[in-house]
Order: structure tokens, then sequence, then C-alpha cells
């Protein structure tokens, strides 16, 4: 049998066992994190969240850790109505809706919180046509920051990347490594240890939870901390007959649930963030602090190669850099 999360507080309980059966409708919410990390603990909020909200008639089921379906599948899972929701990185959607790439675009985001008014802005309608076009439906987001940890020499400033053999975060990021000099070698994010292990990645940027949950800090020397320069757009999204099964009402409720739970999870991102990068100094990774002249280099390193390649080569991508209110 198929195991799975069930959210497990009392007051979920409780309202499982208030509600009548007979009115209850069950979701199915996958994604590719472990248990505890700060993505599981996100759906675990919205679950728990919904069941308060609907009286128990809306319950989500977690399934964590690809239990249902592997990492990139869960999108094709979503659109086939085999998953009703998905954690899932935007970037990954690139494929089928190339607009999707600015979810992992460098110099947009300083913080998990300046993703969050996102969904007021202009961008948020176009990224739903795009995203729509994949199969699938955007509802939320959330933002988790990246940074980059070598082994050997540090990577502090842009040019830095020069000869050094890295893993970027999108193509956009390593487009922009590969103008700086960097060799690009891209291996699957299980593998990043083993390749920071036997020398074949000498550098990698990901996210600060990849860092911790990849045990990085064993195969890294040099961790770049303090204002951000990448952000990673995660979104949850739907399937397309989602607010059939739900009825108008309790689909506006779980779409209300996970716009407000949005800002939760930026602050947890947040939390992470100095966490792990105190975690990573006690074990003896040089930690070295960005300063507000160095954050400026890598922006303006974003804005002549990153930003350069998703206004020429995206079809919309230049729109779409007004619409988050991104200038030249």
């Amino acid at each position: 049998m198929t195991t799975f999360k069930m959210l497990s507080t009392c007051a979920a309980l409780a309202l499982t066992l208030a509600a009548p059966a007979a009115a209850e409708t069950t979701l199915r919410l996958s994604h590719s994190y472990t248990d505890g990390d700060t993505r599981d603990l996100w759906a675990d909020y919205i679950a728990e969240r919904v069941a308060e909200e609907t009286d128990g008639e809306v319950m989500i089921e977690v399934f964590p850790n690809q239990q249902l379906f592997k990492a990139r599948a869960q999108a094709d899972a979503v659109a086939r109505g085999r998953l009703d929701l998905a954690i899932y990185p935007l970037p990954w959607l690139s494929g089928r809706a190339p607009l999707a790439e600015i979810g992992a675009l460098p110099g947009l985001v300083t913080s998990p919180l300046d993703g969050v008014d996102w969904r007021d802005r202009p961008i948020w309608p176009m990224l739903q046509e795009a995203v729509s076009g994949a199969g699938v439906e955007l509802l939320g987001s959330g933002w988790a920051m990246a940074t980059i940890g070598t082994s050997g020499e540090p990577v502090i400033m842009p040019e830095d990347l020069d000869g050094h053999r890295v893993r970027g975060l999108g193509q956009a990021t390593e487009i922009m490594m590969s103008e700086l000099g960097a060799t690009i070698t891209s291996v699957p994010g299980s593998e990043i240890y083993q390749a920071m292990q036997t020398g074949v990645l000498s550098g990698v940027l990901t996210i600060y939870a990849s860092f911790e949950g990849y045990s990085l800090d064993e195969v890294t020397d040099h961790l770049l901390v303090g204002p951000g320069f990448v952000g990673a757009m995660h979104s949850i999204i739907g399937a397309p007959g989602l607010e059939e099964k739900l009825g108008e009402e309790d689909y506006a409720t779980l779409n209300a649930v996970i716009a407000e739970s949005e800002a939760w999870f930026a602050e947890r991102s947040i939390e992470d963030n100095s966490r792990i990068a105190e975690a990573f100094a006690e074990a003896g990774v040089e930690v070295h602090e960005l300063t507000p002249e160095q954050v400026e280099a890598w922006h303006q390193a974003s804005r002549d190669y990153a930003w350069a390649f998703f206004r020429d080569e995206v079809e919309g991508g230049a729109e779409a850099l007004e619409a988050v209110g991104a200038g030249e």
C-alpha cells in the first residue's frame, strides 16, 4: 500500500470527525522534498488551514519525497488529473512555458519577501496564462533564496567564477556563469554531493535548503551569504478541473489559503537561510558575507547576461521584466 502523510494535528482530526463523511472532498498534494523540509512544512500548513477554513469538508493528503511520482513527472500528473496539487519549481515548466524561466532569473529578488507581492503585479496574470499552456493552473508561489558554494578557491565577485566548474539554477544563471568564465556541468540535485566530492564540480548555485539537504557542508570550503541575488520560485500548481471538483466556494477558500501562506513560507525561508549559514560556519565552511557593493556587482552581471538572454531569447521576456517592475 502506498504510504502517505496525512495532516495530523488534533485540530485537523477533530474537524475530520465533525465533518459529514458524504461532504468531504480529499485532494492529493505531491512534492519531491523530504519530511521536515520547509517546502514540506508549507504543504502541511496549507492542508491544515484548508481543513480549518472549510470545517473539514476539504481535506488534503500530503505525499512528500516523490512518493507518488518522480520530481519532474509531477506536472504531467497534475495536468492529467492524477494529482490535484503539487509544489513544483516554476522554471521546470520552462520547456513548455518558456516565460517560467523568470522563476530563477538572477537579480530580481534579494529576499523571499520580495516575491510575495508578485501576485499583485502585472506579472502574475502573465505567468498564469503561460503556465496554463503547460496544462496546469498556477495557484501560488513561494520564493527560496539561492547562493554559491565552492571547493578550493572562493567565489565572491562575479569574475571569481572564471575557471570554476559549476552547476547553475536554470538556464539563465548558467548562461551568466558561462559568460563569466565558468565551465557548466549539469548534474541532478541528488548527484551534487558526489560531483563536488570527486571534483567534477568545484562550485554550485542552489538554494540554501539544498545545501543542507544534500549535506554539502562536507564537500564545500566556501559559502556566500547575506543579501541575495538569485531567488528560486516554487509554484503551487493545480489540476485544470480542480474548481469543478471543489465547487466555487471551496475553490475560492483554497486559493485564499494559498495566497495567505506565501508570506508564511517567505518568513520560514529567511529563518532557514540564517540557520543554515550558521550551521555551515560551525562545520568549518568559510562563510563570506556579501557587502552592498558586491551584491550590486552580481546584480549588474545578472542584467548584462541573464536578463539579456531572457529579454532577447524568451518570447515575452521583455514584457515580463517590465511587468515585474525591473528596469534595464
